[in-house]
Order: structure tokens, then sequence, then C-alpha cells
């Protein structure tokens, strides 16, 4: 670990973040996905209106934030895009099978939407037109979109009917939304329609948890770091490390369904490697827009824990340092949630067995590390006789994590 300049990470915090889900059915009533809708920080039950800043939450609530397997029931989920996701100009970081994207109605369809559009269902993204109105040079979309949702209350029947034919030559999947009532949801099937959306079916859900928002400046710069045409995942390592927050949307991202991950993880290093370097870019472009502030109290005693179990680890010779530092990480980061550390690997569904038996409590070298370093912080003498760790190893260790601490975030640490 670089215990080397200093570098603030002041505006990490704790904040609560919110999404809502929306039902989608089959005409036998089996629930085929959820539309996932951004929903506001500060004000849990309304909409963002900035397309940009609405598919970037929405983005990175789902998955980064939650545990996107359970938002999602195991079906498909759908996702608004902006304009500016479509054309390229922001990254999608996620894998095409992760979720179907909703081109919106409101995004001008010019030859810029049309070709990037295309560009993302040869990517192997699945295409869903949203609130579609037939119009001229509308075709090139129909040829890839593979679901076309009508908005059965914004139009009259007769052009339901319209759109319906024009619809069929390119094959498409048909999905009636704002369904408001069982009259028009029979209307619906009996003309052919595939899936159905709307308040009479199910209202969207608001879902919410608290979680930890990385450093703006942090994000930046490491992907300044990326930019260079050598650059290796050992090479932004040190960076990551220097962010709680960071690191942790990183262990939550490689756990999500998006990178297909299929092994589990005890180390940052690992994670950066399993994310790809490409993809960490994609996430610290959308990460960097986000809005961070509040306390970062629990992050900083987070860190100290995590670089004291590595040091420990180090000293201890029984485990290994890089793990360590993740147990102790995640252990902080609990604290800091006001969760139960057993409970996280539910969100990480990927994490190492050991590291999870750890944080479960269970007897073994990394939970007797962790039991001394929690110990050494409490002064309880008892404990730390009871882990088989030197006070001295712990007292260098803890010594040691103060002092790259407060160089990585600008505070002054009192011992």
């Amino acid at each position: 670990m670089s215990k080397n300049a200093p570098a603030a990470v002041g505006d990490s915090s704790l904040n609560p973040v919110h999404i809502a889900r929306q039902t989608i059915l089959t005409a036998t009533g089996q629930l085929y996905g959820y539309e996932l809708l951004f929903r506001d920080t500060a004000r849990a039950g309304t909409a963002a209106h900035d397309g940009d800043s609405a598919t970037t939450a929405t983005i990175i609530a789902a998955f980064s934030e939650f545990s996107v397997e359970k938002l999602l029931d195991g079906r498909r989920g759908f996702v608004n895009l902006s304009r500016s996701f479509i054309t390229g100009d922001l990254p999608l970081p996620f894998a095409p099978e992760a979720a179907a994207l909703e081109i919106l109605e409101t995004i001008e369809r010019d030859t810029e939407a049309i070709a990037g559009v295309q560009r993302l269902a040869a990517e192997g993204y699945e295409i869903v037109l949203d609130d579609f109105v037939w119009t001229p040079g509308v075709e090139p979309l129909l040829e890839v979109a593979s679901i076309v949702k009508i908005d059965v209350l914004a139009l009259t029947w007769d052009e339901v009917l319209e759109t319906i034919e024009r619809c069929r030559p390119f094959g498409n999947r048909l999905l009636a939304e704002k369904i408001e009532d069982g009259e028009m949801l029979k209307r619906c099937i009996d003309v052919g329609f595939d899936l159905f959306q709307g308040y009479h079916l199910g209202r969207p859900e608001t879902r919410s948890t608290q979680t930890i928002s990385p450093s703006q400046t942090r994000a930046l710069q490491i992907l300044g770091r990326l930019s260079a045409p050598d650059v290796t995942p050992a090479g932004v390592e040190d960076e990551v490390l220097r962010d709680p927050a960071l690191m942790y949307r990183l262990l939550r991202i490689a756990n999500s369904a998006s990178t297909g991950l299929d092994r589990p993880v005890s180390s940052i290093r690992e994670t950066l490697v399993l994310v790809g370097l490409t993809r960490l870019r994609a996430w610290l472009v959308l990460l960097s827009m986000s809005s961070p502030g509040g306390s970062v109290i629990g992050l900083t005693n987070a860190l100290v824990r995590a670089s004291t179990c590595e040091g420990a680890a180090r000293r201890a010779g029984s485990v290994r340092a890089d793990a360590a530092f993740t147990l102790g990480l995640l252990d902080g980061l609990a604290d800091s949630l006001g969760l139960q550390a057993a409970d996280l690997p539910s969100l990480l569904p990927f994490l190492d067995p050991d590291l999870v038996s750890a944080l479960a409590g269970a007897p073994g070298p990394m939970r007797d590390l962790l039991d001394a370093v929690r110990a050494y912080e409490e002064t309880n003498d008892g404990l730390m006789r009871n882990a088989g760790i030197s006070l001295s190893a712990l007292s260098d260790s803890y010594l040691d994590a103060l002092a790259w601490t407060t160089s990585v975030t600008g505070s002054d640490l009192s011992v």
C-alpha cells in the first residue's frame, strides 16, 4: 500500500439513495421484468427531469447500491437512456445482458441518434422503443428494436391499432403501457400485445438504502491515471485504496450480474482485474458526475481499521495482507452504514468464503485478526491476548494506519 502523496477524500459521504421499479407482466399475468426509475435522493417520491442525471443515477443505484439480482427478482430490467448514452458521449458501464435499454420518445431521431442505437444493438444490447409513435424515417430503429412500447392512454384506439400494424412487419414484441383498468387490459390482449405495464397492474414501488458517495476528486484523478497507454490494474490500485467509498462501490459492481463474475474475490486488485479497466473507466465517468456531501468520520475509521488489519496481517504472517485489508474495510463500512457485518455478504454474493465466514464471526485466523484489531481499538486487553497477535504488532500497525489515513484524507487524527 502506498503511503506517498496526500490526497483528500473529504467529499466522500453517507447518503440515502432511492430507486423505483414498476412491474411488466405477460398476457397470462406472469412477471416479465421491471422498469427502473430514478427517484430524487432528497425527495424519495419524485422523479428527475435532467435526462443524463436521471440515467446516471439509475445505473449507479441499480448496479452499485442495491443488489440488482434482488432488485429485479431475477427478471429483466429496463433502463431509460438519455441522448448522451445513446451517442456515446457517456459510457454504458454494464454488460449487454444486464438490462434492456429504453430509447425515450423525447430523443430526436436524427442520424447521430439512430447510428448510436444501431451501435448499441450491434454490441448486443436489447433495444426497447419507449412511448413509440410512428414517424417517417423510424424504420431503422424498428429494425433493431426487440420491444416496442405503446402508450395506450395517450393515443386514440384507432391510433393504437394503426401503430400496431406499422410495427408488425418488423416482428417486434409489443408492450402496452399506461394500462389503467381491466377493460383496457383485455382490449390490448385481444389485439395482440405481448407485455403490459400500468397502474392497473402495479404502481412504481420505491426502494431505499443507505450508501456511500465516493470522492469526485478521487474518481477524476483515477480517470487521469487510466489515460496512460501502459496503465495496469496494479497501477491504479493505490489510488482506489485511498477512497473507502470507491472501494465499496467497486466491490458491489464486481458482485453484480453486470460483470458476469464467476469466482470469489478477496481483494481490491482482484476486483479491478475482474471489472476490467475499460469498464472501470466507464463507471468512474458516471461516479464523477455524482453529487457528494456529508460526514466522513465513519469512512475514515473504516480506512484506519482496514490499514491496521493489513499491517497486523503482514506482521503476524497468518493471513493474506490484501484480504485482511478488505476484511477491515467491510467491517468498518458496516459500522458506518449501521449494518451488521454479517449482512454484507448478501450484498456481495461472490465475496471470498473466508471473508464471508470472518464477517459472520466464524472462528479462524481472519476472524482472530479482526477481533484483535477491534479489541485494540477498544483497549480490550483480554480479547487481544486471546487473538494470539502481539500487542507490539497491533500497536505498530495502528500507528502506521493512522499515519497513512492522515496522509490520504487530510484529517488530523489523534492517537
